[in-house]
């Protein structure tokens, strides 16, 4: 089976530099492309791979876009820790913040709720509510009591570095083969 191309188009800068391109959704009914390339959100127009309208909005790389599935928003992360809502109509009606770089947003197809997220942070804006509401840092690993209750008879160990548990006989022997961690490989004569 061969693909065929219908069409294809190289994004660049102002500066004719090509930029890489981060993510692309479609319009649910197929007819838009919507593509996070350098700081800019570009619009394609399926049928033909015209360039319907370049976005301007975000100050840094934009890294993800997201369709919500009604076909009435769809919203673009960016470097510059902002979200951007914009309706079908290419208009940008919200814009919010994190406080680290965007990783990723998604609508739920169910609600339209848009959940983002950053390294530290995530939020979710809702079309009835008119705002965000952000929960900060991820719930912190279970501690090796935790793990050393469920497994009372097996031996475990933890580095004080990497905090990585290990099955003790095993730890030890790498230990004294490596002298570091056989996880995160740090020296067990350098200071954490």
């Amino acid at each position: 089976m061969r693909a065929v191309p219908t069409w294809i188009d190289k994004v660049h800068d102002r500066d004719k530099v090509e930029q890489c391109i981060y993510d692309l959704a479609f319009k649910p009914d197929g007819s838009q492309l919507i593509v996070a390339a350098g700081n800019r959100v570009l619009v394609y127009d399926t049928a033909d791979g015209t360039l319907i309208q370049p976005l301007k909005g975000h100050k840094d790389t934009v890294y993800c876009v997201a369709y919500a599935k009604d076909g009435k928003r769809f919203a673009s992360g960016s470097a510059d820790k902002s979200i951007i809502i914009w309706t079908s109509k290419l208009e940008g009606i919200l814009k919010y913040t994190h406080n680290d770089s965007i990783q990723c947003v998604a609508y739920n197809p169910v609600t339209h709720q848009l959940a983002s997220c950053s390294s530290g942070d995530f939020g979710l804006w809702s079309p009835e509510q008119k705002s965000v509401s952000k929960h900060k840092r991820w719930p912190k690993p279970l501690s090796w009591q935790y793990y050393r209750s469920l497994l009372p008879d097996v031996s475990i160990t933890m580095c004080p570095s990497c905090f990585q548990m290990f099955h003790s006989e095993d730890y030890e022997l790498l230990v004294l083969q490596h002298n570091c961690c056989p996880y995160c490989r740090r020296p067990f004569d350098e200071p954490n």
